[in-house]
């Protein structure tokens, strides 16, 4: 019944698919077909790949990585130590830092030590004997010794030293020589800078002598002075000490006519601690 009616239906809807299917190649995306690359053209590519830089390391964390010990902390105490172990002089400018050493010299026309202990970081002080045998004097008192600041590349400390004067009145090489006491005070400035595996020191000092055993007497005896101390074992110095100075006086102090003054002196130095 209605054959023709199915024959239409069917026909139809295979057009209406048809429609379809042409549509969706029509609206589907056309992909472009792959670009061939000349071999010119890799090789060039492949060469800016090698001769561009590689990446930056990344930075070194601060946390040590697992399974390795961080680097161990340098104590305090062994920092202070090394520094109190540096070569040390009591003619230089540098403070003991805590320390303590000994000075003896012996020489033209003098011989004594000293031994001082750094009381503070800065400020050492210390007992010392001098005895001039040629005059016949000595001096027995105290040093104070602090570092005040640089002089181009000098250290530059300030010194002082007060002490107990006595002449003997020998007079084997000075013949006008005679007995004598009074008190000493002796202030100087000390420049130093290590050099040539020691230390160089140039110190000048203004000794003012009052003495009373006859009377009131005077004597000024400034002078100037180049020391060089270098190590001989771990904490013993050899070295030696010049100078030049000049001695006046008044009153009845000893040996007060003016007369210039030369000095040389052998040095030995232990850095106690």
């Amino acid at each position: 019944m209605f054959p023709h009616a199915e024959r239409g239906s069917a026909a139809t809807i295979a057009a209406m698919l048809a429609t379809l299917a042409a549509l969706q190649l029509v609206l589907a995306p056309v992909s472009a077909p792959p670009t061939p690359i000349a071999p010119d053209e890799a090789r060039r590519s492949f060469a800016a790949d090698e001769d561009r830089p590689p990446p930056p390391a990344p930075p070194p964390s601060a946390e040590a990585a697992p399974g390795e010990a961080p680097p161990p902390a340098e104590k305090p105490s062994e920092t202070a130590a090394a520094e109190r172990r540096r070569q040390r002089s009591l003619l230089s400018a540098e403070p003991l830092n805590g320390g303590s050493a000994a000075l003896a010299w012996a020489g033209w026309s003098s011989l004594g030590a000293i031994y001082a202990i750094g009381f503070t970081a800065r400020d050492d002080a210390g007992p010392f004997l001098d005895y001039d045998w040629a005059k016949s004097e000595s001096r027995i008192g105290v040093l104070y010794r602090r570092p005040l600041s640089k002089a181009g590349r000098f250290d530059m400390a300030g010194r002082l030293a007060l002490s107990w004067y006595t002449n003997f009145g020998s007079d084997y090489v000075y013949g006008k020589n005679h007995s004598d006491h009074g008190v000493d005070v002796t202030p100087g400035i000390a420049l130093s800078q290590h050099g040539a595996g020691g230390i160089f020191s140039i110190l000048a000092e203004a000794p003012m002598t009052v003495t009373t055993k006859y009377g009131n007497g005077f004597l000024f005896a400034p002078r100037a002075s180049l020391a060089f101390e270098m190590p001989l074992y771990e904490d013993v110095t050899l070295g030696a000490r010049v100078g030049l100075g000049y001695r006046a006086g008044a009153g009845d102090a000893p040996l007060r006519e003016g007369r210039a003054e030369l000095q040389f002196l052998v040095l030995a130095g232990y850095q106690v601690l």
